[in-house]
C-alpha cells in the first residue's frame, strides 16, 4: 500500500502547484518587496491570494484594488508556516495507506485552513489595528450559517467582526458552537 505513496505525493504536489502556476499566469507582475513578489488581477472585489510555494516562491495576488486591509491580513500569511506541504504529505501518506480516509483528511484541512485564517486575520489586528469588515448579515436559519462555516474559505463575515472574534482566548471552536447555537 505505503508504494502508492510517491504516485499520491507527486500528484497532489503536481495539482497544488499546477494552481498556483494557473493564478499568476492570469495575473500583471506589480512590483517586488523584502522576497516577496506582488501581482494584480482585475476584478470588481477587492480580495488577495497569498501563494507561498518551493516553485514559484512567496507571491500575493492583490484581486481588484490594493486594499491596505486585505493586504495586511496576506502579511499574516506570508508569516506562517507552509502548511499545505505538510498537510499534502500526510494526506498522500493517509491515502495510500486507505483511500477511506479522505472524508476525514478534508475535516482536518478546514480545520487548519480556518485556523490559520484566522491567525492571519489575528496579525492584522495586533500589527495594523485592521479588523474584517463586511455588509453580509448573519443568516436567521441554523442551516444557512452551517453552510457558511463549511463551505466558505474563512470564518463567516458576521463572526470576523465580532469583538470576541479577535480575542485570542476565543476557540475558533467556541465561535463556531456560540454562532450555530444561538
Amino acid at each position: 500500500m505505503l508504494s502508492f505513496f510517491p504516485i499520491a505525493l507527486t500528484f497532489l504536489l503536481f495539482i497544488y502547484e499546477y494552481r498556483n502556476y494557473r493564478l499568476l499566469k492570469k495575473a500583471k507582475f506589480l512590483y517586488e518587496k523584502d522576497g516577496v513578489k506582488y501581482y494584480q488581477i482585475e476584478s470588481e472585489e477587492d480580495n488577495a491570494i497569498t501563494i507561498k510555494s518551493v516553485v514559484f516562491g512567496k507571491n500575493v495576488i492583490i484581486i481588484g484594488k490594493v486594499n491596505k486591509e486585505v493586504l495586511a491580513h496576506e502579511e499574516g500569511h506570508l508569516h506562517q508556516p507552509y502548511f499545505i506541504y505538510y498537510f499534502l504529505t500526510i494526506s498522500a501518506l493517509a491515502i495510500s495507506y486507505n483511500v477511506l480516509t479522505i472524508p476525514g483528511l478534508l475535516v482536518l484541512y478546514k480545520a487548519v485552513f480556518l485556523h490559520y485564517e484566522r491567525e492571519a486575520d489575528l496579525y492584522a489586528y495586533y500589527h495594523y489595528n485592521t479588523k474584517y469588515s463586511s455588509e453580509q448579515q448573519r443568516p436567521s436559519r441554523r442551516i444557512d450559517r452551517l453552510k457558511e462555516w463549511v463551505f466558505d474559505t474563512h470564518p463567516p463575515d458576521w463572526v470576523r467582526e465580532k469583538e470576541e472574534y479577535y480575542e485570542k482566548k476565543n476557540s475558533l471552536i467556541k465561535l463556531f458552537l456560540e454562532d450555530l447555537l444561538s
